[in-house]
């Protein structure tokens, strides 16, 4: 269990490295920050001088060979250090600052509606397997299917949309926007509070959009194990078809929901994406949207590190649950 576990991890570790180290090529390759540090449109253009300062400090400037650039990037790597914001940006933030300042409000919305998500969309899938047929598996079926069809935003603007009929009938409603109220006094209970209402929507879009595809797996996955040879045998010796799931059946039903797992927080990191921006969640989603607007080169390479990072350990996660799960495994 523990040498399949840390073959994984080094080959998720290596994976990481590759895509991050691709991502900074392809940004800087592709991202021209020299455009939008000194456009020339502008009615007074920087010195040369100054401009080429500017570019050199910010380790994007485009007469510097890439690999040598390359080289340098990952020389900071190796020590921590992603570099400073580039493009429109010239306050040279350090970018593992900006990523530890979005990263654990970005992390709300994906833990929250991942595991919600995941734990409605199980139990939903294998009630529809094992009362497949029935008017609750066609309800869910179709629920699925419809949540499934809508795009991401078209689902916020529904959420947001019902929020604003509840609030309009009764006057009590959530948060549409923004997480933070600057009228209320930091770490104040009335702050908490209000914080904690405005992570209900945006994780119910997340949650909403998790349990439609888990549950379609969950459901297939269970009705093979409900086919199987000894979940057969189980009920001929009396039990019902619920028990035998329970008692027989539900962790077989598991093991290949934990590989897809590893997507799902992927998926969620995408939709929190759109989540951000609708709902002006200062986050990772809105820092990537920003990176590549302003070519910010090392902020973007620093954005798929850190979706990297989370793909690497929610696929260590469900590798150890397939483990915990199938003792072929260990």
């Amino acid at each position: 269990m523990i040498r399949f576990v840390s073959l994984r991890v080094l080959t998720y570790a290596i994976l990481a490295f590759v895509a991050t180290s691709f991502a900074y090529l392809l940004a800087a390759s592709l991202m021209h920050p020299e455009e939008v540090l000194y456009p020339p449109i502008a009615t007074e253009p920087l010195p040369p001088a100054t401009a080429q300062m500017y570019l050199d400090v910010r380790n994007v400037n485009p007469d510097t060979p890439l690999f040598e650039r390359y080289a340098t990037w990952l020389g900071g790597l190796v020590r921590g250090d992603l570099g400073v914001t580039t493009g429109t940006n010239k306050s040279m933030t350090p970018v593992i600052e900006e990523l530890g300042t979005r990263i654990p409000i970005s992390l709300r919305l994906v833990v929250l509606g991942t595991v919600i998500g995941t734990s409605l969309g199980i139990v939903l899938g294998m009630i529809a397997a094992v009362r497949r047929d029935s008017l609750g598996d066609r309800v869910s079926t179709l629920l699925a299917f419809f949540v499934l069809s809508l795009p991401t935003p078209v689902i916020i603007l529904i959420v947001q949309q019902i929020n604003q009929g509840v609030m309009d009938t009764t006057g009590w409603g959530l948060p549409a926007i923004n997480p933070i109220n600057p009228l209320l006094e930091p770490g104040s209970w009335e702050s908490i509070s209000y914080q904690i209402k405005a992570l209900i929507m945006p994780t119910i879009v997340l949650a909403v959009t998790a349990a439609a595809s888990y549950s379609r797996y969950m459901k297939v996955t269970t009705l093979d194990v409900l086919g199987s040879d000894y979940l057969r045998t189980a009920r001929a010796k009396g039990l019902t078809k619920g028990r035998a799931m329970n008692r027989h059946g539900l962790r077989m039903a598991l093991i290949p929901m934990g590989q897809y797992f590893a997507f799902a927080v992927g998926g969620a990191f995408s939709g929190s994406l759109f989540v951000e921006l609708m709902f002006n969640w200062q986050g990772i989603g809105r820092f990537a949207i920003s990176a590549i607007q302003m070519a910010d080169v090392n902020g973007t390479a620093g954005v798929v590190l850190y979706s990297a990072i989370l793909t690497l350990l929610s696929a260590t996660f469900a590798d150890f649950l397939q483990g915990a799960l199938d003792p072929r495994i260990r």
